[in-house]
């Protein structure tokens, strides 16, 4: 039987070796914290030096020139080494050309900054990398400056990364024409005396108009959905898919009413002094969430693949987001970054039921919805 004195002395070099196993990795592990930090630090050095001498990125992204100037001149900014050529074009017309390409055996280009039903419906197939293996900048990994603590994906796979949303302006109308009670509610729409005065965007290819018919479709089931979609395209006096153009002609006063409207050109044509009215959601039916255009591909065999590395970093980082957010007026999925420049129709309103239209789940539509559409809006 051990005496009072054994255990003491037993209990006493215990305590020493929990003491000095404490000392120890007290002493390691910042030398290791510290190293670890140097060894990313060098390799996105190397990563940077590398895209300095590839000199070029090939982004294609949204239609828009505020939004292609100040991302541009800011990423050149950051990295002078690396000159930024930025297309914007509708996602599905972008996907239109580098099909072409592809089939072509030519790789242009090396990000694009889409929408999601474009990532999901066009570039998936035409091949994808993933984006996260190659995010290296700690603030960037880092998921406290994410929104929820995570990084958001549109599709199972995890291609296409999320990093913008806003509330959808599915509907605007000419403030000389109409009144927002008017068109409040989505049976109002179809009052006789808007037929011929509607503008719908085409619900075919990505874009708003998909987003919005896709709405539809999930809020008012397939049979009610069914007869709004033939009862609307009725009251249509066209059909168009020119984003912009058609705010335009509402502020004109050509239309009344447009729906499936363009919310990336919805702050830059307000900038530009154009009035019109915004409907974000409706009486009973609320509205959707949307990213916009506000998504990132990685795509396969990239022309340039540092330089590659180097813009989708700089992107999502809060100088990268920043610059987006400010110039799309869409709020950045980064907590860091400010949104006093958002407008206020673009943040979602307590207590209204919000549909996220991004989602691969939401995007993809029924072979029996397809099928409709393709009767009534086919060309």
């Amino acid at each position: 039987m051990k005496t009072e004195s054994t255990v003491v002395r037993s209990a006493s070099r215990l305590l020493s070796y929990l003491l000095l196993g404490v000392l120890v990795a007290w002493t390691i592990a910042p030398t290791a914290i510290g190293q670890t930090k140097a060894d990313g630090k060098a390799k996105w050095d190397s990563v940077v030096a590398e895209a300095k001498k590839e000199g070029t990125v090939v982004v294609f992204g949204p239609a828009g020139t505020t939004l292609r100037k100040i991302v541009t001149e800011r990423f050149a900014k950051a990295f002078p080494g690396i000159k930024i050529e930025f297309s914007g074009a509708r996602g599905n017309d972008l996907a239109a050309k580098v099909r072409a390409e592809r089939d072509a055996g030519i790789y242009s280009v090396d990000v694009v900054v889409q929408g999601t039903t474009t990532a999901n419906l066009y570039f998936k197939p035409l091949g994808l990398l993933p984006v996260q293996p190659i995010l290296m900048l700690p603030e960037v990994t880092n998921l406290a400056n994410w929104r929820d603590n995570a990084l958001d994906f549109s599709d199972k796979d995890k291609l296409n990364l999320v990093f913008g949303f806003m509330v959808k302006t599915p509907l605007v109308y000419n403030v000389d024409q109409v009144q927002a009670s008017d068109v409040d509610e989505l049976n109002n729409l179809l009052d006789p005396k808007w037929k011929g005065k509607i503008l719908l965007g085409d619900p075919i290819p990505s874009g708003s108009g998909s987003a919005a018919f896709r709405w539809l479709w999930a809020i008012l089931g397939p049979e009610k959905a069914t007869a709004y979609y033939k009862s609307i395209r009725a009251q249509a006096g066209a059909v168009d898919r020119d984003e912009r153009r058609m705010i335009e002609w509402v502020a004109q006063g050509r239309y009344a009413i447009h729906l499936g409207a363009g919310e990336n050109m919805v702050p830059e044509l307000q900038e530009r002094g154009l009035k019109f009215g915004i409907v974000t959601d409706f009486k009973g039916d609320g509205g959707l969430i949307t990213a916009g255009a506000s998504s990132i591909m990685r795509l396969t065999k990239p022309p340039h693949p540092n330089a590659q590395i180097v813009f989708i970093n700089w992107l999502l980082s809060k100088e990268g987001q920043t610059a987006w957010s400010e110039a799309s007026k869409f709020n950045s999925r980064r907590t860091d970054v400010p949104t006093t420049h958002v407008p206020s129709f673009a943040i979602p309103k307590p207590g209204v039921k919000y549909w996220n239209s991004y989602i691969e789940e939401n995007v993809d539509r029924t072979p029996e919805e397809e099928a409709l559409l393709k009767g009534l809006f086919g060309r």
